[in-house]
């Protein structure tokens, strides 16, 4: 497996870039990226010709996440503003404005099968769903106090949350915060189940295998520089993979579950090989710390191909293909 770089646009926003996600192709229509920017757009990249092809406003802050819905062409697009922005892609007509008080709203993830839309509260110490047919609150899914807690300065939120992740099957969600912890929740109870620990800094993000097969696989990325692989229904710490030199911001796995990308502020991406629980690429095409890599969908004509995409703080977006 490798990546082979295709393209690297310079300013693609007109500040940081936070956040990627990719929209599934549809009959008409090829794969395209959305990327979410401190310049308080989302911006839309056909990657055939590597051109933006509309750039959507709407947001009065810095927006920090995107997602798009698995089965209809929509998206939603989260701001310290605190607001979340639902809108149709090829249109940009506005479908739903959601707020989620007394927080902002960090990393949104749809579900699965696109039935409810999760949001990380931030300061709220939370994951807020909502249903994607009347986008209504649906749930708040509160962190417990993990054992006794000293009593602390009110202005500081250990369970502050950052990152979200479904598992494949929709059952599981998992949520990361500032202290390191990995909150585990039973989606259908609306019910906490457990903490998955091993970090020890601020987990920015999380993805689950997308294999069936494999739905417990959660990934973790962590400040404090590792990839913790867990049995996320187990509460078990499968391994520990660390080399970047820094935090790392993000991770993303292949769709053919081989492999996952790590973007680090170290400026680098890393490729890493899961059976050999090895990196076996780095790629330096940022100048600044990296803070989204996201897999595209395989290849119409060969499964075990896609893109990767990754944006950077150095106002950049580059394009591998994955292989």
């Amino acid at each position: 497996m490798k990546l082979a770089s295709l393209e690297g646009i310079q300013n693609a926003h007109e500040d940081s870039i936070w956040s990627a996600a990719w929209v599934r192709s549809s009959e008409d229509s090829p794969a395209l990226l959305l990327t979410g920017g401190l310049d308080e757009t989302v911006r839309l990249w056909d990657p055939s010709n590597f051109n933006c092809v509309q750039t959507f406003t709407g947001h009065c802050l810095g927006v920090v996440s995107v997602a798009t819905h698995p089965t209809r062409r929509i998206a939603a697009s989260a701001s310290i503003d605190s607001f979340i922005r639902v809108f149709d892609v090829d249109s940009n007509k506005t479908i739903a404005t959601l707020e989620a008080p007394p927080s902002e709203v960090w990393q949104v993830q749809f579900s699965p099968d696109g039935s409810n839309l999760a949001a990380a509260g931030g300061g709220s110490s939370s994951v807020k769903l909502w249903d994607t047919t009347q986008w209504q609150l649906v749930a708040t899914m509160s962190i417990p106090r993990q054992g006794a807690q000293q009593p602390s300065d009110k202005s500081s939120n250990k369970k502050f949350v950052l990152s979200v992740a479904w598992s494949p099957d929709g059952r599981l969600l998992a949520c990361g915060s500032v202290d390191g912890t990995i909150s585990v929740f039973d989606v259908a109870r609306a019910k906490f189940l457990h903490f998955l620990d091993g970090h020890c800094m601020p987990v920015r993000s999380l993805v689950f295998s997308p294999s069936l097969h494999d739905a417990r696989i959660l990934f973790s990325a962590s400040d404090d520089g590792h990839v913790h692989v867990y049995d996320a229904e187990g509460k078990t710490l499968l391994t520990s993979l660390s080399g970047h030199a820094s935090w790392i911001l993000s991770v993303d796995v292949s769709p053919d579950g081989a492999a996952i990308a790590t973007g680090s502020s170290d400026k680098t991406v890393r490729l890493w090989d899961l059976k050999m629980r090895a990196a076996t690429q780095t790629l330096t095409n940022h100048a600044d710390q990296v803070w989204a890599v996201a897999f595209g969908p395989t290849s119409r004509t060969d499964v075990r191909s896609c893109m990767l995409a990754s944006v950077s703080d150095d106002k950049s977006l580059s394009f591998y293909q994955y292989s």
